[in-house]
């Protein structure tokens, strides 16, 4: 990191901490102005949902709103239950709504950019895709103070979705969901002109890890954790760990090169919701960035899946992957060219999970077994298919 980054990031940090000790002190109180973030969900009002939720129905507003459980990751999650007047029968009623109240939060997804790219996913973006995704509803975001909210569809209530625990285990019909539905939307905006023209905050996935890694070090800091899980990793890549960080770089400039559409780039497992008929869809969209399809599918399919499941279906799942891709309306590479891609791309899942690891060693992100299980699957998926060496110079 540059000087010039570093003053940014320690400016930016600072700005961020003296927010958060401001609204402690004082207290934000509820929101009202249909222009301003909430810093949490306890701050909604039947005002500012009213903004944000019946804005395409003359006449309807939101006159209660019951606060739900919810849990606490990068994001703090909630549910919500809303009513409307009459006017709004029919608008959704079962919400989920993701906010930034914490330091922590602020600094990973807020000062990356991150929470503002969830926000733009759900208030731009997911209205253009047929995926199993929850349906957007509003998504604000404010970049000085990294105040974030949006609202989405809450598909425990309205399809009966459930969410996966530090031990899932991904079958092979799971697997083959998750590739049917990263098909569907990396087709669906395949060389999208959209990508540039219209969604002009959203990164390539090159520029978007450089700030992140300028933000929070995360390149340097996933090497260093590697001390911290000499029990997960294959000691051949111990051995080569220096190499990682280089590697990891070459890997996006290689990927940015190739055709372009939407990424998710975070496609781990606890980011899949299930559906009673066994189909697995993704939420938590603020990782999202512009690059090629490979990094999404290599990522999801090393962490997913235990390591003699990945090794016995991963050439299948890839000509599934290149076929459903054709179907949604890309131009997938010969099944050649692709595992190339793929194997080029193991890289990303690794250095999130071990970076996940330090920064637990602060403030717990995942179920510290939960990292360790991804770390082991992802380190030994970059073993057996030879990243280090294909991105050698």
């Amino acid at each position: 990191m540059g000087v010039r980054d570093q003053l940014t990031l320690t400016g930016s940090v600072l700005r961020v901490g003296a927010t958060v000790a401001s609204e402690r002190a004082r207290g934000r109180g509820p929101v009202t102005a249909p222009d301003a973030v909430p810093a949490r969900v306890e701050d909604l009002t039947p005002e500012w949902l009213t903004a944000a939720l019946c804005r395409e129905r003359p006449g309807a507003r939101v006159v209660g709103v019951e606060l739900g459980g919810g849990s606490e990751g990068t994001s703090s999650r909630r549910a919500l239950t809303v009513s409307y007047n009459h006017a709004g029968a029919g608008l959704p009623t079962a919400v989920y709504a993701k906010s930034t109240p914490r330091f922590v939060s602020r600094v990973l997804v807020g000062v990356t950019g991150a929470a503002g790219a969830e926000a733009l996913f759900y208030d731009r973006i997911r209205q253009h895709l047929d995926i199993g995704a929850p349906a957007g509803y509003a998504g604000a975001w404010d970049p000085r103070s990294c105040r974030s909210m949006v609202l989405a569809e809450d598909v425990s209530v309205t399809r009966g979705a459930t969410f996966p625990d530090a031990a899932v285990q991904i079958d092979r019909l799971g697997a083959e969901s998750m590739v049917r539905e990263m098909a569907r939307y990396h087709g669906a905006l395949w060389e999208d002109p959209r990508l540039d023209r219209e969604w002009t905050t959203l990164r390539d996935a090159l520029t978007w890890q450089r700030k992140f890694n300028a933000s929070t070090g995360m390149d340097a800091g996933a090497v260093f954790a590697f001390r911290f899980a000499s029990e997960e990793i294959p000691a051949a890549l111990h051995a080569r760990r220096r190499e990682v960080r280089p590697a990891f770089a070459r890997s996006l400039e290689v990927n940015v090169r190739l055709p372009r559409t939407l990424l998710h780039q975070d496609v781990h497992p606890r980011n899949w919701f299930h559906l009673p008929d066994g189909a697995l869809h993704l939420y938590d969209w603020q990782g999202i960035a512009k690059g090629n399809w490979a990094l999404d599918v290599a990522y999801a399919l090393s962490a997913a899946l235990d390591v003699e499941d990945r090794r016995a279906w991963e050439r299948d799942l890839i000509a599934l992957y290149l076929d459903e891709l054709a179907a949604a309306g890309g131009k997938p590479p010969s099944f050649e060219d692709g595992f190339l891609a793929y194997r080029q791309q193991m890289l990303h899942g690794l250095v999130f999970w071990t970076y996940t690891l330090l920064v637990g060693k602060i403030s717990e992100l995942q179920p510290e077994t939960y990292v360790r299980t991804l770390i082991r699957r992802t380190s030994q998926a970059v073993v057996d298919l030879e990243t280090l060496d294909l991105l050698r110079n």
